[in-house]
């Protein structure tokens, strides 16, 4: 009977460390994401988004659009000053597009780091249960 007892044992110590190498090592995929992610360009600050604007010209209305943050973080031309807003000018401009990819890549990051996050409270449970094992 204490050698079924042992084999259990032994099988639920197993178990613990193949979910622990598996948690490990969705870890670190998700950490080279993150890093493939900050290397591939700028990211916006956070909070940052795109607002469309109605603007008058001389022959009618125009849409614009601006990046704009919930503090002032992006220098104004004129005098270096932080700025809540920065201008994109108008749908598939340069600057537009560049934004929006600032904005994608931030909302990867972010999404990565709540990941990693919750990854890390899930190995520390898992490195508490291995306290089972060690008498």
């Amino acid at each position: 009977m204490k050698n079924k007892s042992k084999d259990t044992a032994q099988k639920r110590q197993e178990d613990l460390y193949e979910r622990i190498r598996k948690v490990t090592s969705f870890k670190e995929r998700l950490e080279e994401e993150r890093q493939t992610v900050l290397a591939t360009g700028c990211i916006a600050p956070s909070g940052c988004c795109i607002a469309r604007y109605l603007a008058k010209g001389r022959k009618g209305y125009y849409w614009y659009y601006k990046l704009q943050a919930s503090e002032p973080v992006f220098p104004k031309k004129s005098d270096g000053k932080p700025s809540k807003y920065k201008h994109l000018g108008k749908a598939g401009s340069q600057e537009y597009l560049d934004a929006l990819e600032q904005i994608n890549r931030r909302t990867k990051v972010e999404a990565l780091d709540r990941s990693l996050e919750t990854i890390k409270q899930g190995l520390q449970d898992l490195l508490e249960e291995t306290s089972k094992y060690k008498k």
